[in-house]
């Protein structure tokens, strides 16, 4: 398809000279520009990148698929021919492939098989004001290789919030280089949601009144997928009444139901969105903003010991970012479901992950990576001695980190692309011979609940007593559904997208550790204990 000029084609001549004369750069440029889908090719069509392979970052994984769709769009070519992606157990490319579109922990896994990123030419972190631990923690090995190692290796930082001095210091006092945007001007209404009315019957409200008066797409952000569902039952009769298409766009959605939710189509369409939405991807027509102010983000859960999603207003930059949502084709209109002075009182930005969540995984690929002293790390934003004392504490109650220094456990459980607790699960599961079922126990761990709940907050509906394990119980439900399609159980009923999803993650992680057939009772009550030694007499979930 022929390109649309658009802003940031204006930028690229002075990004270019940049990287030229220092090898890395910081682009500020505002949502709208183009910055993801011109900059990587403009590294290769430029000679900057040479033979060389150029890797971007996204945070998120409906982001890199999206990106890397629209770049080989752009260029007539195939998906996975000259542009591709790889995320988490989904890899779309090819030995030609030039730009390759990752999620953080997938270019982790990469430094972890080539610390020297050997036949990269460059590496771009795009949406970088989102500031993962993974994503902080891949950028200071880039600045190490760069200092070290490779001082050809091209590095660009990309956002539209960020503070680029402190970014720029980073890396040495590298070029800044700013882009206009092109945005329409937006309408910001406050419309405070009262305390007592659901989140997902105050967005509903909003969109049948935004359907009522403006022309185009209205797009929904919402904190979960859960609030996504209500809100799509709440909007079911009006939609088929007024001729509208509802439509999720989440991380967990099918690609291809996730390029329908971004594709103009021939009919209104509303769209119910988590944060997946917020920054990259453009979702085409909209001209209508519905914003809850609410995000799910990962904090360090004590009670657990793990990161656990919780609800937390967003933060200015992220609410300006969403608002510019409804001016990318048009003047738009953006709904705000709080006040304007609470507006104020939110912070400018989001506190970084480093700051809130746990560091054992970070620790853990530190060490695998040849840093055994998370403390020596050039971090961007320094952890505290606290989370540092916990994560060393933990690793060597797993054995996987013992007198500072990788254990053979260790190294193996590095590779894994779970919480260092889920790793030892899996390798005690192979251990005791019932890999599969430590693979579906780690599955339920880390991806979302399956469960349906009843009210926003508040446990899954539970109707058995309690048991050994809970996780033990979730198995045998999962279990029971797989073989039976049974949905309704003691735990409570399961949401059936949700248990194919922790099914086919089950399977990704049982293969990595190595299939086999597990005995006819398996137990799993060794591999809870191994994985977490410091909670024998607490539950797990």
């Amino acid at each position: 398809m022929p390109k649309d000029r658009l802003p940031i084609d204006d930028a690229l001549p002075e990004l270019l000279a940049a990287l030229r004369a220092s090898g890395a750069a910081v682009l500020r440029a505002p949502t709208g520009a183009g910055k993801t889908t011109r900059v990587p090719p403009a590294l290769i069509d430029s000679g900057l990148a040479g033979n060389g392979l150029v890797l971007m970052l996204e945070p998120r994984r409906v982001a890199a698929r999206a990106a890397a769709r629209r770049m080989a769009l752009e260029d007539n070519s195939p998906l996975g021919d000259t542009f591709g992606y790889q995320v988490r157990f989904d890899k779309k490319s090819s030995a030609r492939t030039r730009v390759l579109v990752v999620t953080p922990g997938v270019l982790l896994r990469r430094l972890h098989d080539d610390p020297f990123l050997d036949g990269v030419a460059g590496v771009v972190f795009d949406e970088f004001h989102e500031r993962g631990l993974e994503a902080d923690l891949a950028f200071g090995m880039a600045r190490l290789i760069r200092e070290n190692v490779r001082p050809e290796l091209n590095v660009v930082v990309m956002s539209a919030t960020v503070d680029p001095s402190a970014v720029s210091a980073y890396l040495g006092g590298c070029p800044v280089v700013d882009s206009q945007g092109r945005t329409f001007p937006v309408e910001v209404r406050y419309r405070a949601r009262r305390s007592d009315t659901p989140v997902h019957t105050a967005v509903a409200d909003a969109v049948r009144d935004l359907l009522g008066t403006q022309s185009g797409d209205v797009l929904a952000f919402l904190p979960g997928l859960r609030e996504i569902r209500q809100t799509a039952d709440e909007l079911d009769s009006f939609a088929r009444e007024s001729g509208a298409l509802v439509l999720p766009l989440h991380g967990d959605l099918p690609p291809e139901q996730q390029d329908r939710a971004l594709q103009k189509l021939d009919r209104r369409k509303v769209v119910l969105a988590t944060n997946v939405a917020e920054t990259s991807v453009t979702v085409d027509g909209v001209t209508a903003v519905v914003d809850s102010g609410l995000a799910r983000v990962m904090e360090f859960e004590p009670s657990v010991g793990m990161d656990r999603l919780r609800l937390v207003p967003i933060a200015r930059a992220s609410a300006d970012q969403r608002t510019g949502r409804a001016g990318r084709t048009a003047p738009g209109v953006c709904v705000r479901l709080w006040d304007e002075p609470g507006h104020r009182a939110r912070p400018e930005q989001a506190a970084p992950e480093i700051k809130r969540v746990d560091l054992c995984g970070a620790v853990l690929q530190l060490a695998a990576l040849g840093e055994p002293d998370v403390r020596k790390f050039p971090w961007l934003d320094a952890p505290t001695e606290e989370a540092v004392e916990q994560s060393l504490k933990l690793l060597d109650q797993l054995g996987l980190f013992v007198n500072g220094a990788l254990t053979p456990l260790g190294e193996i459980a590095a590779g894994l692309p779970v919480h260092p607790r889920l790793g030892r699960l899996l390798l005690e599961g192979q251990r005791l011979g019932c890999a599969p079922r430590a693979a579906l126990a780690a599955a339920l761990l880390s991806e979302r609940d399956p469960f349906l709940r009843e009210f926003d907050s508040g446990p899954p509906v539970r109707t058995a007593p309690p048991t050994v394990s809970d996780v033990l119980d979730r198995v045998e439900a999962l279990e029971a559904f797989e073989a039976r399609g049974r949905l309704d159980g003691p735990l409570g009923r399961l949401h059936r997208g949700g248990a194919y999803a922790v099914l086919e993650v089950r399977d990704q992680l049982a293969r990595l550790v190595g299939k086999g057939p597990p005995p006819p009772t398996p137990s799993l009550q060794g591999g809870g204990e191994k994985a977490f030694p410091e909670r024998l007499a607490n539950r797990v979930c």
